[in-house]
């Protein structure tokens, strides 16, 4: 399995874009696959410079319904016209940061909700086939970000906090690796990892994906004492971490102090090979 991120917040290539989003690429021995889309078509663009061919791409997860993960999606289907794109069925709904009294529109270009590639994914446990499954449903019992507390969805005339049930994450099982992907992790990354492996009884071996220990509309950080605290926490798995994104930089300074050889940055253009 190789894992190619394609957009992050940061980039140490200058021939690489990047942008506060996310976008992995990913080749298995049965796919060629595509989580999340950074929120334009720079992951696209970062993808020609690495050589790799997106329409080739034939299963494409949006984790979900932020601009963030989704903003690039219509790009994609404009040179992909076969792939299949699994997203949850909230992830159209109208979601909105809330800075004071305003708020800002974050979700997905809702025009794509019908859209002939669109898989949308009604259950809490979604097998797509036997080396990938989806998983949502995941409850916030243990630090879950604080970030979230700015999040809200937008029903009818009501506005209520986001409870992130739009939010799904990948497992890939190849060979001996059972590898989960997650994009901003709203639900708590330990609480993924803790529930997806008590419901499927896999043993995680690898970790990708965003913490959101940064909240953007604040430009706050999750304060110290709390990050190492999760740290602590994902220590007791015996997994290797491999974060960007939403974790923020500074966030990742702590748990990479902490945790070692446990945990790793993912910039741009960054090639895992699993």
């Amino acid at each position: 399995m190789q894992i190619t991120n394609l957009i992050d917040n940061v980039s140490y290539i200058p021939e690489l874009k990047s942008e506060h989003g996310l976008s992995y690429y990913i080749e298995t021995t049965k796919h060629k696959i595509l989580f999340d889309t950074g929120q334009s078509s720079s992951f696209i663009d970062n993808a020609k410079v690495l050589n790799i061919d997106l329409s080739q791409v034939d299963i494409v997860i949006i984790s979900h319904g932020h601009y963030d993960h989704g903003g690039g999606l219509n790009d994609f289907l404009k040179i992909n016209h076969h792939a299949k794109v699994y997203v949850n069925q909230f992830a159209f709904h109208d979601y909105y940061s809330k800075n004071t009294d305003t708020l800002k529109y974050i979700g997905l270009d809702q025009n794509l909700s019908h859209h002939p590639q669109i898989v949308s994914i009604h259950s809490d446990t979604y097998v797509i086939d036997d080396s990938l499954i989806l998983y949502s449903g995941i409850n916030q019992l243990n630090l879950s970000p604080l970030g979230n507390s700015v999040l809200v969805e937008k029903r009818g005339i009501d506005i209520k906090q986001d409870t992130f049930q739009h939010e799904q994450n990948l497992v890939i099982r190849e060979d001996d690796k059972v590898v989960l992907i997650a994009g901003c992790a709203h639900n708590g990354i330990l609480n993924i990892l803790q529930q997806i492996t008590s419901r499927s009884n896999f043993k995680i071996s690898h970790v990708f994906g965003g913490f959101h220990l940064y909240n953007l509309t604040k430009d706050l950080y999750e304060d110290e004492e709390r990050i190492l605290q999760l740290g602590n926490e994902l220590l007791k798995f015996d997994t290797i971490f491999y974060t960007g994104h939403c974790t923020g930089v500074r966030a990742f300074d702590y748990l990479k102090r902490l945790m070692k050889e446990k945990i790793e940055y993912n910039s741009v253009g960054t090639h895992r090979i699993i």
